[in-house]
């Protein structure tokens, strides 16, 4: 069971001049909205190593240092994930020591308010020497975002988080799947998802979503490369790990060519059919082993 996850900041959720990695804002607002299997909702908050006050240590020094923090924090654009910041964002210095150590973790839980066990808590980081102690040390489960040349990681694009994260809470947990497949499909596809409704396969679910596809008519330069909001119906099917998504291209396809836009019109020159079929919204190429 899942009830809090804990991200890292530098190096998972932004990059070295501040900058949220692509997707992020996107993965944590889905994630936002996700639930626990008990029905509550699913916590998160923010534990990070920063500047250690010199001695003697006082309440004022560790003021000063958060307020730089958060200064930081506002930059990225993330702070609204994270509010409210007294509560949702643990620095080394309110701790007294560094990651992966016990102490900061279970202080992170203290301001938070969540009386969880750390096996019950999901660490996500880019640091491979935090995920191995705190997964064979402390119990907790962990994800682990690719770093520069690192060959060991769970996914090195924000935009799969949230499917990975609803697959560790409960891969049948239809709401938080949901949540996940919209994020997704936005992100990759770059389609707006109307609904997302069971399949009668348990690992597949059907998609209603609109996409923007330019079009042209033959015989009229004004109405060359028009971009129109058509709908789209498909079936989105996941993969065997960690829950990603496994197949959308084939049948998306042909729930596309079902709206007509592939279809041969009256006038329609062979050409002007080519075209609209070069533009095709949603192709996914499987991962190599989903």
């Amino acid at each position: 069971m899942i009830r809090v996850v804990i991200f890292d900041l530098g190096r998972t959720l932004i990059d070295s001049t501040n900058q949220p990695f692509a997707h992020v804002k996107e993965a944590l607002t889905a994630i936002s909205s996700f639930t626990t299997t008990g029905g509550t909702p699913l916590r998160s908050c923010l534990v990070s190593d920063f500047r250690a006050p010199s001695p003697p240590v006082t309440a004022a020094k560790i003021k000063a240092i958060f307020d730089e923090y958060l200064a930081i924090l506002d930059q990225t654009g993330l702070r609204p994930f994270f509010e409210p910041v007294k509560k949702r964002v643990t620095l080394s210095t309110h701790a007294g020591t560094e990651k992966p150590d016990r102490k900061i973790f279970q202080t992170a839980l203290q301001r938070l308010g969540a009386k969880v066990p750390l096996t019950e808590c999901l660490l996500v980081t880019e640091e491979s020497a935090h995920i191995h102690e705190v997964r064979h040390n402390l119990g907790m489960q962990t994800l682990q975002f690719r770093s520069a040349g690192s060959s060991e990681f769970d996914f090195d694009d924000w935009a799969e988080v949230p499917m990975l994260i609803a697959n560790l809470i409960a891969p049948h947990q239809f709401a938080n799947m949901q949540a996940a497949v919209k994020e997704r499909l936005a992100a990759t596809h770059g389609v707006s998802v109307v609904s997302v409704e069971p399949s009668s396969k348990p690992e597949a679910m059907k998609i209603a979503a609109r996409a923007w596809h330019p079009i042209s008519v033959s015989g009229f330069d004004d109405l060359r490369d028009v971009h129109v909001e058509i709908p789209v119906e498909g079936e989105v099917t996941l993969g065997e790990r960690h829950g990603e998504i496994g197949r959308a291209r084939k049948a998306l396809r042909r729930a596309y060519c079902r709206s007509g836009f592939l279809r041969s019109k009256p006038g329609d020159t062979r050409a002007n059919r080519r075209a609209r079929r070069s533009a095709r919204p949603w192709r996914h190429t499987p991962d190599r082993d989903g």
